[in-house]
């Protein structure tokens, strides 16, 4: 790939309790997470089939920021930060997340109730289909 350069995403790795949590980076913000109770010992392996096409790269600095968001809703806190993302996603997808986002901390809605929120009160199913794409379920839970 002459004359072609490689998005690079940030991988880092913390342990919560018995819980790995991954987490990807680029410059613009968070990418993506992903969890497990089995730790793979290298973190960008972790990543490496959702990103083959990219460099990936060990950088904490590159998450510091999702890894505090990952924590406070780990240990049940509000984060006072905003995150920035590099989420893709569609326009309905980012539409029930920015709605999860609104629901305030502790509480919980149905798929039902954040379709009725998000202006669209027969689209339960979509939010559904919405959050099982959820690249940062820590942060949109």
């Amino acid at each position: 790939m002459a004359g072609t350069s490689l998005q690079k995403i940030y991988c880092w790795r913390i342990k919560l309790d018995r819980l790995y949590v991954y987490m990807a980076s680029t410059e613009k913000g968070a990418l993506r997470m992903g969890m497990g109770f089995n730790s793979e010992p290298d973190t960008r392996a972790f990543f490496k089939e959702l990103y083959p096409n990219s460099e990936l790269l060990e950088n904490h600095d590159a998450n510091r920021p999702l890894q505090k968001a990952v924590e406070a809703a780990f240990f049940n806190e509000e984060t006072k930060d905003e995150l920035d993302l590099d989420m893709d996603c569609t326009a309905f997808q980012w539409s029930a997340l920015k709605t999860i986002a609104k629901i305030p901390f502790g509480e919980t809605r149905t798929y039902g109730q954040v379709a009725a929120m998000a202006g669209n009160p027969k689209g339960a199913r979509a939010v559904g289909q919405a959050m099982g794409r959820n690249p940062l379920p820590l942060i949109f839970p």
